[in-house]
């Protein structure tokens, strides 16, 4: 009976660690990246000018740049621009709330996650490309034990991935902030750019 158990506990613990979700990884550079391809029946000009537009208005109606100085004049200083409008990038974030306990109770932690938005033109489709996620936390993280700066794919290792916050709240959030940033680009490059006044 004893070892019937440790039998069905050991095969119980083996489900749960393959049930959980995780961040997709790049198998080349090992880095968690987000791709997508839409198709869209405009010219690569005029794709590649409302993702400019669309790439200003998010940056100018973020409060981003006040905490992490990548604006000179008003101006981001992260947004590479190709001469043949084939590709463009911006840097950009979103924050992740999630509960913490400590000895007052249950606690809101918030952590900036910085990301590089590349996006590919070509005749009739676009790529976007999310990579060199970063996230900040503060520095009053449990026991100051956490770097208060850290690479995304860190919620991906075997300590920080089975833990409930992670799956419950930091994974879910990641994917769904990533899937509205595709789905905002993609209404602008379809329809013009509707965030403009």
């Amino acid at each position: 009976m004893k070892y019937y158990f440790i039998w069905l506990m050991s095969i119980l613990m083996i489900e749960t660690s393959y049930g959980q979700n995780k961040l997709p990884i790049d198998e080349t550079s090992g880095k968690v990246v987000f791709k997508k391809t839409s198709t869209v029946i405009l010219p690569r000009s005029e794709m590649y000018k409302r993702t400019r537009n669309w790439l200003l208005y998010q940056y100018a109606t973020s409060k981003f740049e006040d905490h992490f100085n990548i604006s000179k004049k008003g101006k981001p200083v992260y947004l590479a621009e190709d001469s043949r409008m084939r590709s463009i990038s911006g840097k950009y974030g979103f924050y992740v709330m999630y509960p913490v306990e400590d000895l007052s109770g249950l606690n809101m932690e918030q952590t900036f996650v910085m990301y590089t938005l590349t996006v590919n033109f070509k005749d009739s489709a676009f790529e976007t490309k999310i990579s060199d996620l970063k996230c900040f936390t503060t520095s009053t993280s449990r026991n100051g034990m956490r770097p208060p700066q850290f690479d995304l794919e860190t919620y991906n290792s075997v300590q920080l991935n089975r833990l409930d916050h992670v799956q419950q709240y930091i994974i879910p959030q990641v994917m769904n902030s990533v899937r509205k940033i595709h789905e905002d680009l993609y209404r602008n490059i379809r329809y013009g750019n509707l965030t403009s006044e």
